[in-house]
């Protein structure tokens, strides 16, 4: 019996947008300290929220209080684990519908309803407004007497969900802070019960480093399997003090430890005791079923013949099928014909066991013979056989054997026939050589562009001509190049053919040559499309290319072949280039025609790309510009905006002193009226 196994990774969490996984660790960066960012990280599975779940990990906010933002989202949603957000105050959850958010706000923002202390609140369908129909828990504070958050410091966080009452519980470092009873599955999620969970956040104008940190066996089962005879890691929460108690203790390696080895041979419920993190005595259970394993024997190695098929019906033996790498790799049930080794795994409970065979297949002989049956003086004719299956044996009429081509260069009539166990199968052929002269037009040449050629022959015997063209005379004249052949034939059975190329030498003939002003050290170079004959630059270099860095003057050019010539001249003059671009730091849009856009001051030779986008301090984008003669004049939307502060970004390409450079420039900009 050959063994193999079937790998396949999982990933336990997916990080996107500006979100990280923390090297080393089991957390997840969800923002740093740049401005407007936006990340998002998902469990790769999703949960049940038909069943009870209890969810415990660490949340950290930075360490930046006054002037940190903007917080955290807990986020149950239907979408899939490559999901990402609105960015903005909603910290990533808007744009989530249907969906369940748990807010841990570290800022305020008054538009939408905030209290001033770092708080918590639930809301629902991606909308963070704490009122109206979407407001499920108003905000309370985070810690009791409304104490900072944005500390440095990692916060155990607890989400509890009962679902036989129906009550969504919330803990912040071990204080139970929200208790809210809702019916996630009907009244949110219109009856759906699996969903993905995670984690968003975003940051503005206002930042802060913002980290979740997890594991990737978050979520403890209460039950699971082990095939009789192998091992199984059993698995509790995270404890306090690390101190364990397994009972009973019979057939773990220890008993005192979160994850015993667990050999089993009979069902088993197990109970541990421990402190959680909060210091609460906790005590769970895990059964253990076992399964017994089995030898898997009904594969045999088979020999198919003509159309027959191996049928294959595992449904009532087993609970699942793996066919190593096959199309229909978990069907029960399947009909297999083609040659080869076969391989499969198959499942009773966790048990599984591994068998192979091979098919082999037959069919009556089939020859497929190419005959050339005609051929010149000189020349050989071959037949060629395609035989199937390969491994018929194949006679010659003349003894040969086991060959699939022969050659003649003389008239032969013959047969081949190829036997295998399942018949033969023969064929009868025949070949004529017949003389045929060859022609001769030459070899390859050209045409200067106007001229022609002609070529000329004699017929002898019953013989016939025929061009390329289609004329069957003795002369061609050829205007154009090409590729022309003449063919002798007799009676149109046998017939050779010769081939002549005609190229077209063209005229040279140079573009049009502006002179240049470049920058100093500029790299610079002329190509000139030689297809045609020989380029020279200034009488003395010989190439396609003429490079102009700091090359300043007359440069003469002439291209020239064996048909004719072209020149010309143009001059180079330098220039030393720069690139800058300064912007204020305010304007005043009153309509008094004086500063009233947001107007750069550029000296800059040549400006290549240019791109312009301006915020308010909420990290909405207002005005954004491609182009550096568009200016902001201080409305949103056709609207004036509000006096006070905004900032730009700005990015542009700017030609110094022969190179391309990147500049980027950011700043703060107050309107004033």
């Amino acid at each position: 019996m050959i063994q193999f196994s079937i790998e396949s990774y999982s990933q336990s969490y997916f990080a996107n947008g500006d979100a990280q996984a923390v090297l080393g660790t089991n957390c997840y960066q969800l923002t740093s300290t740049g401005m407007f960012e936006l990340g998002s990280v998902w469990y790769a599975d999703q949960i049940d929220i038909s069943e009870d779940f209890d969810l415990e990990f660490y949340l950290n906010f930075g360490d930046r209080d006054l002037d940190g933002a903007d917080g955290m989202y807990f986020v149950l949603q239907p979408v899939g684990n490559r999901a990402i957000g609105v960015s903005g105050g909603g910290m990533g959850f808007e744009g989530f519908s249907p969906s369940l958010g748990i807010e841990f706000d570290t800022w305020e923002n008054t538009d939408l309803d905030d209290i001033p202390q770092d708080h918590i609140a639930v809301n629902i369908n991606g909308n963070a407004r704490h009122s109206g129909p979407n407001s499920i828990v108003s905000p309370v504070p985070a810690r009791t007497g409304g104490f900072n958050i944005e500390d440095g410091q990692d916060h155990l966080i607890r989400i509890v969900w009962d679902q036989v009452p129906k009550i969504l519980s919330v803990y912040f470092d071990c204080e139970l802070r929200i208790s809210k009873r809702i019916n996630i599955q009907f009244d949110v999620f219109q009856g759906e019960n699996m969903v993905y969970w995670g984690f968003t956040g975003a940051t503005g104008g206002s930042v802060n480093t913002q980290t979740a940190c997890l594991r990737d066996d978050i979520l403890v089962p209460d039950s699971t399997k082990l095939c009789k005879g192998d091992t199984i890691e059993l698995n509790a929460r995270e404890s306090l003090n690390d101190s364990y108690v397994w009972t009973p203790s019979t057939n773990l390696d220890n008993p005192n430890i979160r994850t015993p080895k667990c050999f089993a041979t009979e069902p088993m419920e197990y109970e541990v005791r421990y402190l959680d993190l909060c210091g609460n005595l906790l005590i769970d259970t895990l059964f253990v079923g076992i399964d017994e394993p089995f030898t898997m024997n009904e594969a045999e190695d088979t020999l198919l013949c003509n159309s027959e098929k191996y049928f294959f019906d595992l449904r009532y033996s087993y609970d699942s099928v793996q066919w190593y790498g096959r199309v229909f790799s978990s069907q029960k049930r399947v009909e297999w014909e083609e040659e080869g080794d076969y391989q499969l795994r198959v499942w009773r409970g966790v048990c599984y066991d591994d068998d192979a065979f091979s098919i082999t297949r037959d069919t009556t002989p089939s020859i497929l013979l190419e005959l050339d049956p005609s051929f010149c003086e000189g020349d050989t004719a071959f037949a060629n056989l395609q035989v199937t299956p390969t491994d018929a044996n194949i006679s010659w009429y003349d003894g040969e054997i086991g060959t699939g081509s022969k050659s003649f260069t003389e008239s032969t009539a013959g047969y081949v026939l190829a036997r295998n166990q399942c018949g033969l199968d023969s064929i009868d052929f025949q070949v004529e050589r017949l003389d045929v002269p060859t022609p001769d037009l030459g070899v390859d040449t050209f045409l200067c562009e106007g001229d022609s050629i002609s070529f000329t022959t004699i017929i002898q015997g019953e013989l016939n001509y025929l061009w390329s063209d289609g004329s069957v005379g003795n002369a061609l004249t050829v205007y154009e190049e090409g590729s022309y052949w003449l063919e002798i034939n007799n009676q149109e059975i046998c017939s050779l053919r010769d081939t002549i190329n005609i190229g077209i030498q063209y005229n040279p003939e140079l573009p049009v040559l502006e002179d240049l002003v470049l920058c100093i050290n500029e790299d610079f170079e002329i190509v000139i499309d030689n297809q045609n004959g020989e380029v020279v630059w200034n009488n003395s270099i010989q190439s396609n290319t003429f490079n102009l860095k700091n090359y300043e003057g007359r440069v003469d050019v002439s291209y020239s072949n064996v048909c004719s010539s072209d020149s010309s001249s143009f001059s180079v003059a330098l220039q030393e280039c720069i690139c800058d671009i300064l912007f204020p730091t305010a304007f005043t849009p009153n309509d008094d025609v004086l500063n009233s856009k947001f107007a750069a001051i550029v000296s800059c030779n040549r400006l290549g790309a240019y791109e312009q986008k301006i915020y308010n301090r909420w990290g909405e984008l207002v005005f954004t510009s491609i182009d550096i003669e568009e200016n902001w004049d201080g409305t949103f939307q056709g609207v004036p905006v509000q006096i006070g502060l905004y900032f730009h970004v700005t990015n542009w390409d700017g030609f110094v002193n022969g190179q391309v450079t990147r500049y980027t420039s950011k700043g703060n900009i107050y309107v004033i009226r």
